[in-house]
């Protein structure tokens, strides 16, 4: 007959709490961080890092050590998080045109407006078509009723037009 008063192995004790204490645990977690799949990955790297620490001290009270070490690990996680985002809203507010960005980008506009108005009829269509409406070269020359090499020469005509007409724009 086996001796009753054998020693079950601290891994196996680890194991057994694991199954025991795991939703409590996940609970815990979830109570800080308010994301049940982050709480059980916590709970589970809790485990690991006890299953795989040095063996030198001894734990009194494994259940309460467990605990403690998933609540320690959530509020490192918050910390982690509220760090994150801080960044991520000064990145945010450093993105976000200022509304003199706005005011200046509609003076652009408009003087891109005004200098497409001087293109010639047929340079005009054209140029509307492919650059502003993305129209392939094919398709425009079909619905002006043109070759493609005539409205490559529009285009050219064009951006040369167009680049003399905002010469001194700041664009």
């Amino acid at each position: 007959m086996l001796n009753k008063t054998l020693e079950i192995s601290p891994q196996l004790q680890i194991e057994a709490m694991f199954m025991k204490h795991y939703k409590e645990w996940c609970l815990i977690a979830y109570s800080y961080i308010e994301n049940m799949i982050e709480a059980e990955d916590m709970v589970q790297d809790v485990f690991v890092k006890v299953l795989n620490r040095k063996r030198d001290t001894e734990i009194l009270d494994l259940k309460n050590y467990i605990s403690i070490a998933v609540r320690n690990t959530s509020l490192k996680t918050i910390q982690r998080t509220k760090k994150t985002e801080k960044i991520k809203d000064y990145a945010l507010a450093s993105l976000a045109p200022s509304h003199e960005d706005y005011l200046i980008d509609i003076e652009y506009k408009a003087e891109i407006q005004k200098a497409i108005k001087v293109l010639p009829k047929q340079s005009k269509k054209v140029f509307e078509l492919c650059v502003l409406e993305g129209v392939k070269y094919q398709n425009a020359a079909d619905t002006l009723g043109i070759s493609i090499n005539t409205v490559k020469f529009h285009l050219k005509k064009a951006y040369k037009i167009l680049r003399k007409e905002l010469r001194n724009t700041h664009l």
